[in-house]
């Protein structure tokens, strides 16, 4: 029995993992986005498991701006409350934005004021707008659940730019397809706050024409217009490190790589995968329309 039992120590010792999922993401953050360290250090390790497809790093790397996403939510879901007088949301350790709350609208109902054509052109419209989910926090919280929704889609951006040091320590500039995953990968991000941006303009126009109240709350509100600025002031600020690290990884490999149209290619294998710059133009162009002025009521 002694023996026996042994061996079946030994078994387990050797095919057992040596590193967690989770355990692999913790020090990753901390060595590249800290400022997210506690957020997955609270979240639960079966979501992890879930969402990290593959057992080594190097296999779920693309997924971690998505876990980071949702591990954001997990966090506020604890720490915070739409049900209090005020909604504390978190961006990092040494920085949060206190909203005082008010009463808002189900998201879906701006489909009221939206075309057809134009919500089509916005790729997380339907997930967060026409949603049928009630329990959704964009139809439960309106505005509220919105910024919850960017802030995590900010995370993720931020991520996936800090992952850049990730990518050189580990890969180097030995393989193209490697870099092409990577900026394939966290491309649709760099749209994402701009659609929030879209969300919020409506919700307010639709708020200044249905819920006149609503409206005067939302625009003035200190805290909710400094997580506007902040979060726009961000995502200008991502977009230029991304653009700053896209050149410098097409300069690395040189004829190596090439943009093409919406796609980024290997030349040697004739394999490419997508960059959504036109959904970032489209995005843009979008927000200049003169009813999206709307939105220099929260950046007074």
């Amino acid at each position: 029995m002694r023996s026996f039992a042994l061996f079946i120590s030994a078994f387990l010792f050797v095919s057992a993992p040596s590193t967690s999922k989770k355990q692999q993401l913790l020090l990753l953050s901390k060595k590249y986005f800290p400022e997210n360290y506690i957020v997955l250090k609270e979240y639960d390790e079966a979501a992890i498991n879930e969402q990290a497809n593959g057992d080594s790093l190097n296999e779920f790397i693309a997924d971690v701006p998505t876990i980071v996403h949702e591990g954001y939510h997990h966090y506020q879901g604890f720490h915070s409350s739409y049900f209090d007088a005020s909604v504390l949301y978190r961006i990092n350790d040494t920085l949060s934005f206190l909203v005082k709350n008010f009463t808002t609208f189900p998201a879906h109902e701006i489909n009221g004021i939206v075309p057809a054509a134009t919500r089509k052109k916005v790729f997380r419209y339907d997930t967060y707008i026409s949603a049928k989910d009630k329990y959704l926090v964009t139809q439960q919280f309106g505005i509220l659940g919105l910024l919850e929704e960017c802030i995590a889609y900010y995370h993720s951006f931020s991520t996936g730019v800090s992952l850049f040091n990730y990518y050189k320590d580990t890969y180097g500039w030995k393989d193209p397809d490697a870099w092409i995953s990577y900026l394939s990968n966290m491309a649709s991000y760099r749209y994402s706050i701009l659609e929030f941006e879209l969300f919020i303009s409506w919700y307010m126009q639709y708020a200044r024409t249905y819920y006149p109240k609503t409206y005067r709350d939302i625009a003035s509100n200190a805290g909710l217009k400094k997580l506007f600025i902040f979060l726009d002031g961000e995502n200008n600020r991502l977009t230029l490190l991304y653009d700053q690290h896209r050149a410098a990884i097409l300069k690395q490999f040189g004829e190596r790589m090439q943009v093409r149209g919406n796609f980024i290619f290997n030349t040697a294998s004739h394999s490419g995968k997508g960059l959504y710059d036109n959904e970032v133009k489209d995005m843009t162009a979008l927000l200049q329309k003169p009813e999206h002025k709307v939105l220099n009521e929260l950046k007074k």
